[in-house]
């Protein structure tokens, strides 16, 4: 099943996997047989952690170049670099190896022509891999490569291939002429993989890649269409005995098969080992939805029957104290899906609560195209501050400065600093995501702001319950939502909060 992979001269490609399938073998050989066959050829590796990057460069492609005759003989010199984050080649090509899950900095450096992105379940797909893939802009080549293995239905590895060809390696049953692709736990026999209709043992190595999506790229572009292998631990033929058997294999492969099948059949009994656990790691396959820490009827109960105006009147505004706004600027997204949204807030002292005044969602996608109507807007509610995200907004807020007021907007970026938020000294908070997410949403839970009409905030509570918990393969936690699914609003909301906490003065959060 492997060969497709190599023979295929695919331009954007996905691998969900189950764990220890050849996975990082095969990213690994794509590195280095490209820069080896292509002149100043260059390839990002990106993973969500650094120790995951410096295993990968040591241990798959450094192993491999350094034993290699052919690889250390013709394209290695020990005047090239070879360290553990870049290596070049005699031929003007270079490996450069990333890190990144929330915060795309690190990447905006590289200019590549192939990217790769291990453990894209852990990877933020918006901003990383947006931001990620503009190293490619001026490629001739422009290759993406997705892997990892899946988890929730709503993470973006599952996004990705519901996009994609979703490709089954098909098998045919010699017993009954059944053809069928390994998807559940009912496939799995005592010595090996089963026909559903019969029972009969299938033979992986009769099997072949059928496609069971057409993507809407196949329409109209084919060669951007993403081609995506689902590859199973059930279908690698090391792990069946009875097809072994079949093959006439020795003895001792025999046995290494019945030990291997034997463990994932004390997996898939094991109360300790989740099904989720095995449809993940094992089958290959996403289950379950995300956690939520609010829920749709808990966002609703803090609707009132409060009119949003985008113009106020004197009664609108009277009683508060301080009136904050956020903007979370579009930063292109998935399929146009990321949108620019302003939320303002007004501080009613004598509820203590925060209350919505206003919020909008503006079309397209170019946010400099909003600045003009968010200014007009912050201008006739005389807001104190506005907070911008600086992640895709920069020049978006330097405008929106210039028309209202360098004092009256700064600009918030996200990334994985120690504490919630820290000012860098010079333009902007640098913040931690996951906690000030953690933060807003309990805001939310403990109803100490307030909302407008319900018909009103129907599409900002939805855009709240897309983001969801999710913790990454290193047990870290972490908030996701679908590249398929908008969180804008929850995050202008958000901004407009921390707009009020600078206000006032108070910084701290809870930090788990």
């Amino acid at each position: 099943m492997h060969r497709a992979f190599y023979d295929g001269r695919f331009r954007r490609t996905l691998f969900k996997t189950g764990r220890q399938v050849g996975k990082s073998t095969s990213l690994a050989n794509f590195n280095i047989l490209e820069c080896s066959v292509i002149p100043h050829f260059k390839t990002m590796y990106v993973s969500p952690q650094k120790e995951k990057t410096v295993i990968f460069s040591t241990t798959r492609v450094a192993k491999v170049m350094r034993y290699s005759p052919h690889i250390s003989r013709r394209f290695l010199t020990s005047d090239l670099s070879d360290r553990v984050l870049q290596k070049q080649f005699t031929n003007g090509s270079v490996m450069h190896f990333m890190y990144a899950d929330e915060d795309p900095e690190r990447l905006r450096s590289i200019s590549s022509d192939r990217n790769m992105y291990d453990e894209v379940q852990d990877i933020l797909y918006d901003p990383v891999i947006i931001v990620g893939n503009e190293t490619m802009a001026n490629s001739s080549y422009g290759y993406e490569t997705y892997a990892g293995t899946p988890k929730t239905m709503e993470n973006t590895i599952q996004s990705l291939w519901e996009q994609s060809t979703q490709s089954e390696w098909v098998m045919k049953c010699d017993a009954c002429g059944q053809h069928q692709y390994i998807d559940s736990v009912r496939s799995i026999g005592k010595e090996g993989i089963i026909c559903l209709k019969c029972g009969a043992y299938l033979d992986p190595y009769t099997g072949q890649w059928m496609d069971f999506n057409r993507p809407k790229e196949m329409e109209y572009e084919p060669a951007f269409a993403l081609h995506g292998f689902h590859i199973t631990q059930l279908i690698m033929p090391a792990n069946l005995p009875k097809a072994c058997e079949k093959r006439g294999y020795p003895a001792r492969v025999i046995e290494r098969a019945h030990e291997r099948w034997t463990r994932i059949l004390v997996k898939l009994n094991d109360p300790n080992y989740s099904q989720t656990l095995f449809k993940n790691e094992v089958l290959g396959i996403s289950d379950a939805l995300g956690e939520r820490m609010i829920t749709k009827e808990e966002l609703e109960a803090l609707c009132t029957q409060r009119v949003l105006l985008p113009v106020p009147n004197s009664l609108h505004v009277q009683g508060y104290t301080h009136i904050v706004g956020g903007v979370d600027w579009s930063g292109g997204g998935s399929d146009g899906v990321s949108r620019t949204v302003l939320w303002i807030w007004g501080y009613m002292p004598n509820i203590g609560k925060l209350v919505t005044l206003y919020y909008r969602i503006y079309p397209g996608t170019n946010p400099v195209n909003a600045v003009e109507e968010i200014a007009l807007t912050c201008a006739a509610y005389n807001v104190s501050l506005v907070v911008g995200d600086a992640g895709g907004g920069a020049i978006a807020n330097n405008l929106l400065q210039k028309r209202i007021g360098f004092h009256r907007v700064t600009q918030v970026q996200y990334g994985a600093p120690a504490k919630a938020l820290i000012f860098n000294g010079e333009d902007r908070y640098i913040a931690n995501r996951t906690t000030l997410i953690d933060n807003y949403l309990m805001l939310l839970k403990n109803k100490q702001v307030e909302f407008g009409k319900m018909e009103d905030m129907a599409v900002a509570i939805e855009d709240i319950l897309n983001e969801y918990e999710e913790l990454t393969s290193s047990g870290k936690k972490v908030w996701r939502h679908s590249p398929q699914k908008s969180d804008d609003c929850l995050h202008a909301g958000l901004f407009g909060w921390i707009a009020h906490k600078i206000i006032v003065g108070d910084l701290r959060f809870y930090q788990r």
